[in-house]
């Protein structure tokens, strides 16, 4: 009985790929585990435990994987080819390994479950040098049919005949039990096959050769198809695999540290891999297979497809009879078709849909809405740019990673002087403080000093960037929009968000990785600012007019401090002010840091019914951030994000008594003028991004500036947004004027704003501008951010989103129905104009 098998393992898989385009096809996963790692469980199942592997085609991933075989209970020895050899040639080169008795050689890319010891035995019981393992199949085109006689001796091969050539159903299976005597007929260093010439050769010397018929399922995993039909057989039974995982009813395999939420609903023969997140609502329909360390999305959908380990399948997306490859990100609410194969660490935009039968090869990126017809395969890969409309945002562990976060660290710490001091922080999130980590490595490593704050909010860090003289500020925090998205911001000297040039400075280091490099006593330290939070206090009660009484009187206010460090600072200002603080969620949470939208609604409905509880003057609630505000009138109204604006502008235009002017976006309401006219001041329309309207704030002439997602900035205190410092002024300011919340909101002129989003591929954005400014050219235009059209009794502005394949159309009308149809033509024109070719 021979005590070694050859498990050849050379394939290149080119008819599989994209699977195989960063692998050889031996370790392209089946249920989860490689093909390869199903055939060495075979050979030592049947008590084979001494293994040669013949490699050609990427090497050092099959030796990585399975090293010397002692975790399989075996021994592991490589046979590496320089060249090609063929399948003869490729075990002459293991010659040395196999001398002295007979031995199995099996192939590592097809997959099996026949008995071995049977073929072995059948060996033994003749007298031939070679035995083949046969199999019978309907379709034999594609494969090497063997004719043998009753006694099972080998009459003729027929290498891929067509149906007039076939007289068999019996096919070559690649398993053949051999004695080393065929080493004598196979030349050394030349290609050569087993079938075509090794065979043949022995024949004609006088040898017989046998054909033994297995029983048992046998499947060469040659094509997507075939890729695909080889996990329905297992999960059907056909084919006697190991499945990873616990079984559970209805032939569910659920992998070890799986997590499936209760309202998931799986259906049956699906495969579920270790440590993998299934979230509520999710659909996994039958004959469905997930691989190890991924997460599938609420409300998702996945039908007849193979999800390989590492990928992540976003909310409310669908993937019907597709394969997945490794590390694959499908973002919220995209469609993958029947057929389609995604390749490793592809990227789907949000609603992207990847048609039927297209292939993506590894490592593209499919923008926000695109639809694909075709393969991707040549096209250019790698992300349009970093930074957004929010800093650099994405999926914690999955676009924002600690590698990441370390090259950006370097990427901007070398714009700075060596020696610099940057301020960082976070807020308390975990991912928020795995990745700060990564932050503060990569700025030592490029000669720069950290100031660590630690937990902070946004406004202390950028008032110590300021006030220090630091060169610039980092903070990382969960989305206000998404808990699950980190964010990470990056200032300027002045405590403010980094221009653009300076943004794509950045973008092209790390695109480029080329960082500066500190050597051993130039690697620069980390220092813990035993104030910070003191002196930005002090700074804060400074621009509130000093020592000076906040109010005329004393009020009751309602707080909800969103579990933010607002809760390190409020408490300390509140009774220096003579409030009364009625505080909802005083604390930080590593568990909870950002709401969702029906958390937050929920935290306003509790405020304005607390309005009447505790008789309370105001309501405020805070972001996860301590930057943006939501007002609650006393009376229980919950202010809107451009009401809000309005308020504040109203009462700071009734307050200052100098002529400085108001800052507010492209996007506001024409309200905002007959506001400001009202006393006098003047108003600046800048962009829509925060920088826009902090840059605007640095000049002297501005005094107030405001967004329309709850942000102020007083830029006596600060050139950003600050929820204290915009609850200390909303105070000071009622009280001066002597009126209330609802006496401000109830003095407000109507508006009627709309915005509409359409979706557009991001090499139609330039199109639809130029359609928009050729639109203008007889209309009153400005430019400054988009293209904003004055109409009759009203105005439109559109404008491409930043980082998604989205343009964005933002109108007012002196109606609702007017704003509405302003609305409904800009929307057409833009449509038009992504159609025109």
């Amino acid at each position: 009985m021979p005590v070694k098998a050859v498990i050849m393992a050379g394939g290149e898989g080119t008819r599989l790929r994209p699977l195989t385009s960063t692998r050889p096809k031996p370790m392209v996963p089946i249920v989860n585990q490689p093909v390869m790692e199903h055939i060495l469980g075979l050979v030592k199942h049947h008590g084979i435990t001494e293994v040669v592997a013949t490699l050609a085609f990427m090497p050092q991933v099959i030796e990585d994987y399975f090293g010397d075989g002692e975790e399989w209970g075996t021994t592991i020895t490589y046979a590496v080819e320089e060249s090609p050899l063929g399948t003869a040639g490729s075990v002459k080169n293991a010659e040395e390994a196999l001398r002295g008795e007979p031995f199995v050689v099996i192939s590592g890319d097809a997959l099996t479950d026949i008995d071995i010891t049977e073929v072995i035995a059948f060996h033994a019981s003749h007298d031939g040098p070679v035995t083949i393992a046969l199999t019978r199949v309907p379709d034999p085109l594609d494969f090497g049919v063997v004719i043998i006689g009753d006694d099972g001796k080998v009459q003729r091969f027929l290498e891929k005949p067509t149906w007039g050539q076939v007289f068999s159903d019996t096919i070559n299976t690649g398993i053949y039990v051999l004695d080393p005597i065929v080493f004598d007929f196979i030349p050394e260093g030349t290609p050569y096959d087993f079938s075509s010439e090794l065979f043949p050769a022995l024949m004609a010397a006088g040898h017989s050769l046998y054909g033994f018929v297995a029983d048992g399922y046998w499947c060469d995993v040659g094509s997507l198809d075939s890729y695909v039909e080889v996990h329905r057989d297992i999960l059907d039974g056909k084919a006697r695999i190991y499945v990873p995982g616990a079984k559970a009813r209805n032939d569910v395999w659920v992998g070890k540290g799986a997590d499936v939420d209760p309202g998931a609903v799986i259906g049956s023969k699906v495969v579920i891999g270790a440590n993998t997140r299934v979230r509520a609502g999710a659909h996994l329909d039958d004959y469905t297979i997930i691989g190890d360390n991924c997460l599938v999305g609420a409300d998702t959908v996945l039908e007849h497809s193979i999800i390989w380990s590492d990928s992540f399948i976003g909310a409310g997306s669908e993937v019907r009879g597709a394969v997945v490859c490794r590390g694959v990100d499908i973002r919220a609410r995209a469609r993958i078709e029947p057929g389609a194969a995604i390749g490793d660490a592809t990227v789907v935009g949000h609603g992207a849909i990847v048609g039927n039968g297209v292939q993506v090869y590894p490592y593209k990126r499919i923008e926000s809405g695109a639809l694909v017809t075709s393969s991707l395969i040549w096209e250019s890969t790698g992300i349009r740019s970093l930074f957004g409309a929010d800093g650099i945002a994405g999926l914690v562990n999955i676009d924002i990673t600690p590698e990441l976060a370390l090259r950006v660290a370097q990427a901007f710490g070398s714009i700075l002087p060596s020696k610099a001091h940057v301020v960082v922080s976070r807020d308390s999130s975990r991912g928020a403080r795995m990745v700060k980590r990564a932050i503060v490595a990569g700025l030592n490593s490029t000669g720069n000093h950290v100031r660590d704050l630690r937990v902070a909010s946004p406004g202390i860090t950028r008032f110590t960037t300021r006030d220090t003289r630091c060169e610039g500020g980092v903070h990382v925090c969960a989305s206000t929009k998404d808990p699950q998205t980190l964010e990470l911001h990056f200032y300027d000297k002045a405590g403010i968000d980094l221009a653009p040039w300076i943004e794509k400075k950045v973008e092209r280091l790390y695109f480029r990785q080329e960082f500066r490099r500190a050597f051993f006593g130039e690697i620069g330290e980390i220092i813990y600012p035993p104030r910070a939070l003191e002196y930005y206090t002090a700074g804060l009660m400074e621009a509130l007019d000093g020592t000076a009484a906040l109010m005329s009187r004393r009020q009751t206010i309602v707080v909800d401090m969103g579990m933010s460090p607002a809760s390190f600072v409020l408490p300390q200002v509140a009774g220096r002010w003579d409030v009364e603080v009625i505080a909802l969620r005083p604390f930080v949470d590593s568990e909870s840091t950002a709401s969702s939208d029906s958390g937050r609604d929920e935290v306003l409905g509790q405020i304005a019914r607390s309005m009447d509880v505790f008789q309370a003057d105001l309501g405020l609630s805070m972001d996860g951030t301590a930057e943006r505000i939501m007002l609650v009138s006393g009376s229980g109204r919950v202010l809107d994000a451009d009401t809000a604006l309005h308020a504040m502008l109203y009462m700071w235009c009734r307050t200052d008594r100098s002529d400085r002017c108001v800052a507010v976006p492209l996007t506001a309401s024409r309200v905002i003028e007959s506001i400001a006219n009202e006393t006098g001041h003047c108003v600046s329309r800048v962009g829509t991004s925060r920088r826009s309207l902090s840059a605007a704030a640095l000049h002297p002439e501005i005094g107030f500036a405001g967004s329309q997602t709850g942000g102020f900035v007083f830029p006596a205190f600060l050139a950003s947004y600050d929820a204290v410092m915009s609850l200390g002024m909303t105070l000071r300011m009622l009280d001066r004027l002597g009126m209330t919340l609802d006496d401000v909101v109830d003095a407000l002129p109507p508006f009627h704003l709309r915005k509409r989003q359409v979706l557009c591929p991001f090499d139609r954005k330039g199109a639809v501008m130029r359609q928009m400014a050729e639109f203008g050219q007889h209309r009153e235009v400005e430019m400054t951010e988009g293209v904003r059209v004055a109409e009759d009794g009203g105005w439109a502005l559109v404008l491409p989103h930043a980082s998604d394949a989205i343009v964005e159309v933002f109108t007012e009308g002196d109606s609702d129905g007017l704003a509405d149809s302003i609305a409904d033509r800009y929307v057409g024109l833009v449509e038009a104009a992504i159609r025109e070719e």
